[in-house]
């Protein structure tokens, strides 16, 4: 199968979910954002943040090209070729997370671009089985979630974001109304956009949408969403940073600690 070619069937090439090479992938994966986050956190504070900056620019930049991939093997359709999937709408709010100073913004990436960073990799519906490991679908697939996974923390360590637990009803609010114009996009065109009228292939929510149908299977991908969510949220319920700013803007990003006695000695 060549680099660039695409497929929607399994191929003998393609990798097997969480087979030996799904696992070292993600394997890979994880040590490339460990890298990155040890990184950040041992550079000296404009460095880090360049480095938030460059992530944030490039998430999007990945996106885009998977929709010129697609445009480019077949779909011509501009709706089918929208970055409306969860993840693909973190190349709108990640941007506005880094580069604006709305809390909002940057509580949504925490709760929603982590998981879904985490489950696109781990459990990659439509690119595992389908495509080898060496082939543009999957590197741009582990390569963007990657990113979701690493911005997030990254704003943490940047000290750009400090997550609080008291906030998160404005993460269920956005989501919602994320979902309510993702839904008119899939009920006019009947596409299937944040899998609001089909689970993704491959998981365990296959079985409970054929089983109790539609309408169950929203409450429960909500409600476990939600709940993965809220508990990412827990190491951060007794802060004393808890809430930077409730009037929708966040503090600056600060220098990390290592570098605070630094800067004193340089005034």
């Amino acid at each position: 199968m060549g680099f660039f070619e695409r497929s929607n069937m399994p191929q003998p090439d393609g990798f097997p979910l969480l087979g030996v090479r799904h696992i070292l992938l993600l394997l890979t994966l994880t040590g490339c954002i460990a890298a990155g986050l040890r990184s950040i956190r041992r550079q000296p504070p404009q460095k880090a943040q360049r480095m938030l900056y460059g992530a944030a620019i490039l998430v999007p930049v990945l996106e885009l090209s998977h929709s010129v991939w697609l445009y480019l093997t077949g779909t011509h359709s501009l709706i089918k070729l929208l970055p409306l999937h969860l993840c693909g709408l973190q190349s709108l709010f990640i941007p506005l997370a880094v580069f604006t100073k709305f809390t909002c913004f940057r509580d949504f990436v925490y709760a929603t671009s982590l998981l879904g960073g985490i489950f696109g990799t781990v459990l990659p519906s439509g690119v595992a089985e389908c495509y080898p490991i060496w082939s543009f679908q999957t590197l741009q697939t582990f390569a963007l979630h990657g990113l979701l996974i690493f911005v997030p923390l990254a704003m943490i360590l940047c000290g750009m974001h400090q997550p609080s637990i008291h906030r998160f009803p404005r993460v269920l609010c956005i989501f919602l109304l994320a979902a309510l114009a993702v839904g008119l996009v899939d009920q006019m065109f009947g596409e299937n956009y944040m899998f609001l009228y089909a689970p993704p292939a491959g998981t365990p929510l296959v079985w409970i949408f054929n089983t109790f149908g539609r309408g169950v299977y929203l409450a429960c991908t909500f409600v476990l969403l939600s709940g993965a969510s809220l508990l990412v949220h827990l190491p951060f319920r007794g802060s004393a940073a808890q809430a930077a700013s409730d009037d929708g803007t966040a503090a600056p990003i600060l220098p990390h600690p290592a570098h605070r006695s630094r800067l004193w000695h340089r005034s």
